[in-house]
């Protein structure tokens, strides 16, 4: 008896949680959205009415190597054309005997 007290207690504050967890990603999701259209619409404005010709390609790797830069400095944005050279760097054997030649 006392088993099943305690399932249902536990069945009731999971319920709990989940419920009250939606509400809070519900929110995030709502604010996440409404930041991507006004970045989407500053952008547009940008490339078509910015008074110099603007490269919609620089423009976006720019805001995107600003956001993670202001997160993490660590963090990077690699495009797809970068990502084979990335792969190369990152991965293999390396070989040497550690040494440093230079003047005394």
């Amino acid at each position: 008896m006392k088993s099943s007290v305690n399932k249902k207690r536990y069945i009731i504050v999971f319920a709990l949680i989940g419920v009250l967890s939606l509400g809070f990603i519900k929110t995030d999701l709502f604010e996440v959205s409404k930041n991507l259209d006004i970045f989407n619409n500053l952008y547009r404005v940008l490339n078509e009415s910015y008074v110099d010709e603007t490269k919609p390609g620089q423009l976006m790797k720019t805001a995107i190597d600003g956001m993670l830069e202001s997160l993490d400095p660590y963090t990077n944005y690699i495009t797809e054309n970068d990502l084979e050279d990335f792969m190369i760097m990152t991965t293999g054997e390396y070989g040497g005997v550690g040494a440093r030649v230079g003047d005394v």
